[in-house]
């Protein structure tokens, strides 16, 4: 299964009379409890529900989970008039062809599909409900947490659209290094980022053990309808960290010889960077999207050590760059071909590799201020022109004491429609033209841009991708996207493991930004230990880092006779390849 938007699952259950009337009493969710926990990292949530069908027909009941948009369904439960019955996986249309079938020949059936939504997918379940009958359901779902900023989050969403008389939400956090920083923000009503450091004071945290905390909160009917009279619809947050300042590396082992391999440092200083912006320009930019990414680059730039470089390159139909005294913007470039003309070609120089100090930074962000929307999308030639900058910029800083790292930050809202139309060909070209294999994160502003294609571009160049939804927040999205790579400390990471005793390691970034971590999933081979070398691009130059050889054996993993044993760790590794696979699948 690698990709749960392409299944369905039909559960046939029993067998009631079905009648269609009008004015029906809603289905009541009798109860709604969530139990989430977290074991070095790996997240198992489980949501149960018990919905009650009040009236005197049958009807269709919908279960709906919204999920983190990295996690996995593992397990789905549904238990009718105290019998269990566990879903099975068909084909989407075979299984909704089903279920139609089951309904209208009088059977209580259950149809499990997915969708989208912001940042998030849902899991939803129609089952039709004997007259005056319960329905319990139970979804279990799992997902790795990332580090970002200093920071683990996990969010469970809470949607049941009407007031529950037995609400809990339980969160157990375990490591093996000390847990810190746990908090619990007040519950988020909207799916924009919310600015505010309040807490939610109705929630109780318990340290249990320096290496285990618990986080609870049951709120109350009178509670739910102060936050919202009609019924809880957001999220609750729980965000937490590790005191890791002795431990920059870190691996652990278990019975089976999976392995993890952790390594973070949030004390390194941080790199030189040259971070080249590919904006877009064109026409579908108007209006409330131009006006949030001027917001964003405002910030952004503002944000640049004065130790770092940038290059503004802009782009519709045709190409311009921003340099220091900002004239001969070529801004006419925008026009040549509309008067007859002939369109002039772009030619990057090293005066388009601006240092960050105080006046190239006002004098940029009073240009980012002034810019309008023309013409089409000419994506190939934007890429083509800020990797030639990059370049420009390594040749200039090549005999630098201090290396410096160069990224790419590509953003568009539409699909390339000049000069090359063809996605693959624009990765194509772009992977020959990136001989250094400079770092290029792509975001996609909107729906209208192909996300496929910008997952594509930016694996194959050792970057990731990023939708940044339309919203009043978007600048807000825009700016913790570079909050997360704004502090490289170590680049072009490698992972050297002898062959002879590690076997099945997954694929990881090649960069380690402060306040974030790389993982690397694996197997030794039987009486093995984890052995290699690691090295890796550090302000000071190219370094070789020692692996760590005090491991952390995992105590054996508890499990009932008649149960699979699985461990975190294998569970892990069987998630990161997976998404390694998928990503595989997309390039």
């Amino acid at each position: 299964m690698t990709s749960i938007n392409l299944i369905a699952c039909l559960l046939i259950i029993g067998t009631s009379l079905i009648s269609v009337l009008c004015d029906v009493p809603a289905p009541i969710i009798k109860s709604l409890k969530v139990n989430c926990d977290i074991k070095y990292k790996y997240a198992t949530t489980l949501v149960s529900s018990r919905i009650l069908n009040p009236a005197n027909i049958s009807q269709e009941v919908h279960f709906r989970v919204t999920l983190p948009q990295e996690a996995f369904v593992t397990r789905f439960v549904m238990v009718i008039k105290g019998e269990p019955y566990e879903a099975y996986i068909k084909e989407k249309e075979e299984a909704k062809k089903d279920y139609d079938a089951a309904v209208s020949a009088g059977q209580s059936a259950g149809h499990i599909f997915q969708t989208s939504s912001r940042f998030s997918k849902d899991f939803t379940v129609s089952v039709n409900v004997a007259a005056e009958e319960k329905a319990d359901f139970n979804v279990t779902y799992e997902e790795l947490l990332t580090r970002k900023n200093g920071t683990y989050k996990t969010e469970i969403n809470i949607e049941p659209h009407q007031i529950v008389p037995n609400l809990s939400i339980v969160v157990n956090i375990e490591d093996v290094l000390p847990i810190k920083n746990v908090k619990v923000p007040q519950f988020k009503m909207s799916n924009e980022i919310d600015q505010s450091d309040g807490e939610n004071t109705n929630a109780k945290k318990e340290e249990i053990s320096p290496n285990k905390f618990r986080v609870e909160w049951n709120p109350s009917k009178k509670e739910q309808k102060e936050l919202k009279p009609e019924g809880l619809n957001g999220q609750m947050i729980v965000e937490y960290d590790v005191d890791a300042s002795n431990k920059t590396q870190q691996i652990m082992i278990d019975e089976d010889g999976y392995f993890i391999h952790i390594l973070r440092n949030d004390l390194l200083p941080v790199l030189k960077k040259h971070v080249v912006f590919v904006l877009d320009v064109s026409g579908s930019m108007y209006g409330h999207k131009m006006e949030q990414m001027k917001q964003a680059m405002d910030k952004i730039l503002s944000d640049l050590s004065e130790k770092d470089c940038f290059s503004i390159v802009l782009f519709s139909d045709a190409i311009t760059a921003w340099k220091e005294d900002g004239a001969d913007m070529g801004a006419l470039n925008y026009y040549y071909g509309y008067r007859g003309e002939e369109r002039k070609s772009f030619s990057a120089g090293e005066e388009n590799v601006v240092t960050a100090n105080k006046d190239n930074i006002k004098n940029a962000i009073n240009f980012t201020k002034s810019l309008g929307t023309y013409g089409g999308t000419n994506i190939n030639g934007g890429l083509r022109v800020g990797i030639d900058i990059a370049k420009i910029g390594q040749q200039k800083f090549k005999n630098d004491v201090h290396p410096v790292e160069p990224m790419i930050i590509f953003l568009t809202d539409g699909e390339p429609n000049t000069e090359e139309s063809d996605p693959d060909k624009i990765i194509d070209n772009v992977g020959k033209r990136n001989t250094e294999k400079v770092t290029i994160f792509s975001l996609s502003f909107g729906f209208d841009a192909d996300l496929n294609f910008l997952k594509k571009l930016s694996l194959a160049n050792n970057g990731f991708s990023r939708r940044i939804y339309e919203g009043s927040d978007a600048a807000l999205q825009l700016n913790n996207f570079y909050k997360e790579v704004a502090s490289p400390v170590l680049s072009d990471v490698k992972f050297e493991y002898l062959p002879e005793k590690v076997e099945s390691t997954t694929a990881e970034t090649k960069n380690l930004f402060s306040g974030s971590e790389i993982l690397v999933l694996g197997k030794v081979k039987p009486n093995s230990t984890v052995s290699g070398v690691l090295s890796a691009m550090t302000a000071e130059g190219r370094r070789m880092i020692q692996m760590p050889i005090d491991y952390l054996f995992l105590p054996p993993i508890e499990h009932k006779p008649n149960q699979t044993k699985i461990g975190y760790l294998e569970k892990m590794w069987a998630y990161k390849t997976i998404h390694h696979c998928s990503n595989q699948l997309i390039y």
